[in-house]
């Protein structure tokens, strides 16, 4: 016996809102968790994301010391 794909029957927003809605709450929260794979990231955005965690640690730092020298 041969299986045949199904394809995926597009709804509309509408339509799956209602189609949510009517699931029971175990139900609704199996038909929405799904596994999203970990992307892949490039070397320049690995840089930048370095770069914006360097300035986020010295932008706490500066926070920090205003906050230090505002209260003596």
């Amino acid at each position: 016996m041969v299986q045949e794909k199904e394809l995926p029957i597009s709804m509309s927003g509408a339509d799956q809102k209602w189609v949510l809605s009517a699931l029971e709450p175990d139900q609704l929260v199996k038909a929405k968790k799904h596994h999203i794979p970990r992307r892949h990231l490039t070397k320049p955005i690995l840089i930048v994301l370095g770069a914006l965690r360097i300035y986020l640690l010295f932008m706490m730092a500066v926070v920090a010391y205003q906050i230090w020298i505002s209260t003596r």
